[in-house]
């Protein structure tokens, strides 16, 4: 079989022609009209393509990741074979077709295509290797899962007149390396950033933007950062960043390299910063602090993996060992004392963890994101830290533990995720600066009402701090409290949300972008630990909004939303409206990185 007959070979299954017929009936009115006039119909053309088998919803077939290679599971690869699809070539498998109007084969042209060396290079296999089906399943998970490519495959192609021997082919379709940023929070407040996240076709990052907000003393803000990808083909990351606005002024760099796969043995970390001006030390400090801060930080890390024995062949275990190192300077901080602002303590925190993983994938899609292929984790992890923190009137000593869960439900099709967190200080005979987190999360199965498909979300969050210093608490405005919510009135050491969501995915696309309809309700108490957590102040939010995504892009998500808050506190509106760019959430697929503390946030 010759690579282009590969190439051209759809890998979905043709829809049936009624569902074809129905999808394209609202198109058709649209063009009957736009055509009776010369301009309307080049607007037409320009943001409006009809549906055809590529562009109706399709609910791809659930299945194991890996299960695909398993046949071929013992031999050798041949060939490795790297074709990058451009993003707006109309058909991901189909890399022959040509793009439909001028819009986007100037896109094209100003994209930056990804390099099939570059993608070879993050790739942990090689001709000559044996195949693994757990292995190979990983590498294609690694690709996709690249912030600047849509979707990623292999294909397993036996070669001619062998037994022992396949070719592998991996088929890559690239985003629009160019985006922007948006976030209208009013008329006296706005941010924008302009990046590139795939440059040169190498993966390197570059970032720019600049905020405006009146209602501060410094009224204009700017950002900056350049990061590179595998560096020197050591798998390794490195990114610059500056940032100087009303919030924070800073420079920072950072190196890294994950447990990536696998196969991945050694990882670790080294990161340095320093802030001239912020109201915080970090943007999820339990902490608002008046006066403007000055420091240093640095923080290094190094892991090991240990492969452990498994029967499945798609389901693998690893044991994690992790050694941690971080320090935090103050040049400029409130007055302090042995028991006064312990919170801005100088401090050197010294960590060990040792983790136990057993992960297996599934391959869905109409989750978090609005078509492309999403890997879905199920397992669990362990992890037990230790250490001690030597603190500039004090020495503690720290220790946490750490449970996640995934489970998948075949037969109903749904997810369930939970997690259970615990840790703190010991300084001298009594316990301090304690954290206990449980999470839940629930998704439904994905249900279809003619030309629409419908999918629930569910969270139940509690967060407990334990003799948490006078100057900490959390509050309601974190991702596991109210949604669009901010306020610095409704606040404590105690949380409780649970958050309900209901998401349509829609037919329709406008200029490349999917339609989706969702609405909610959030209900948090927050309060005291000191009682119970339905006798603390509770808060509600609805409301209700559209999100719209283009796979193609590198965007984020563009969100409008309205929101209404019945019980809003003085220094927060009951009603909220806004349009902002959102990150897809991301699933917990238990990565191990660096020692670090709970985070109370």
């Amino acid at each position: 079989m010759s690579e282009d007959s590969l190439l051209t070979k759809p890998l979905y299954t043709n829809l049936q022609d009624d569902t074809l017929k129905k999808g394209s009936d609202f198109y058709k009115k649209l063009k009957s009209k736009a055509y009776k006039n010369r301009i309307t119909k080049e607007l037409y053309g320009l943001f409006f393509v009809s549906p055809n088998k590529e562009d109706l919803i399709i609910n791809k077939k659930r299945e194991q990741s890996g299960q695909v290679f398993v046949p071929y599971e013992g031999k050798r690869i041949n060939k490795l074979i790297i074709d990058v699809i451009q993003p707006f070539k109309p058909n991901f498998i189909d890399s022959l077709q040509k793009t439909r109007i001028w819009l986007e084969k100037t896109a094209n042209k100003l994209h930056n295509t990804s390099s099939r060396n570059h993608i070879k290079k993050l790739l942990y296999l090689k001709e000559g290797d044996t195949l693994d089906a757990y292995n190979t399943a990983e590498n294609e998970r690694l690709i996709r899962n690249l912030p600047y490519v849509k979707d990623a495959q292999f294909i397993v192609i036996p070669v001619m007149g062998s037994s022992e021997l396949v070719d592998l082919y991996l088929l890559v379709k690239d985003q629009f390396s160019w985006g922007f940023d948006i976030d209208i929070g009013s008329i006296t407040s706005t941010s924008v950033e302009l990046y590139n996240r795939n440059l040169y076709g190498r993966g390197h990052e570059i970032r720019s933007g600049f905020e405006y907000n009146s209602s501060k003393s410094q009224n204009w803000g700017y950002l900056a950062s350049y990061k590179v990808q595998n560096v020197i083909n050591s798998h390794i990351s490195a990114g610059l960043t500056f940032s100087n606005n009303y919030k924070r002024s800073l420079i920072e760099l950072a190196l890294k390299r994950r447990f990536e796969t696998y196969m991945t043995k050694y990882a670790g970390g080294l990161t340095v910063s320093r802030t001239m001006h912020s109201n915080k030390i970090s943007s999820n400090d339990p902490i608002l602090n008046k006066e403007p801060l000055d420091f240093n930080y640095a923080s290094a890390w190094f892991g090991r993996s240990y492969k452990l024995l498994s029967e499945n062949k798609l389901e693998k275990s690893q044991l994690f060992s992790t050694l941690g190192f971080s320090s935090l300077n103050f040049f400029k901080r409130p007055k302090v004392d042995s028991d006064l602002n312990k919170f801005f303590h100088n401090k050197r925190i010294y960590l060990a963890s040792i983790s136990l993983n057993q992960t297996q994938y599934f391959k869905s899609n109409l989750i978090y994101n609005f078509g492309r292929t999403e890997d879905i984790p199920y397992g669990y992890m362990m992890q037990l830290t230790g250490g001690f923190e030597d603190r500039e009137f004090s020495y503690r000593k720290y220790l946490a533990f750490e449970y996640q869960r995934a489970t998948h439900f075949y037969k109903t099709k749904a997810y369930f995720f939970t997690k259970f967190s615990l840790g703190g200080y010991f300084d001298k005979d009594h316990y301090e600066q304690g954290n206990l987190i449980l999470q839940n999360k629930f998704i439904s199965r994905l249900r279809k009402t003619g030309r629409y498909r419908f999918r629930n979300f569910v969270e139940l969050n509690y967060n407990l701090g334990i003799r948490r210093f006078p100057e900490e608490f959390i509050t309601l405005n974190s991702p596991t409290g109210i949604r669009g919510f901010s306020s610095l009135e409704a606040i404590g050491t105690q949380r409780l949300t649970m958050k309900l969501e209901n998401i349509t995915f829609t037919p329709y696309m406008a200029a490349g972008f999917r339609f989706a309809f969702f609405n909610f309700l959030d209900i948090g108490t927050i309060g005291s630990n000191q009682h119970h957590p339905f006798k603390n102040k509770a808060y509600y939010g609805i409301g209700l909004g559209l999100r719209l995504n283009n796979e193609n892009l590198v965007f984020k998500t563009i969100e409008l939303r309205f929101a209404l808050y019945p019980k809003a506190p003085s220094d927060f509106s009951n009603t909220q409206y806004g349009l902002s760019g959102e990150d897809r959430p991301n699933f917990s697929n238990f990565n191990v990185g660096r020692p670090k503390v709970l985070d109370f946030e």
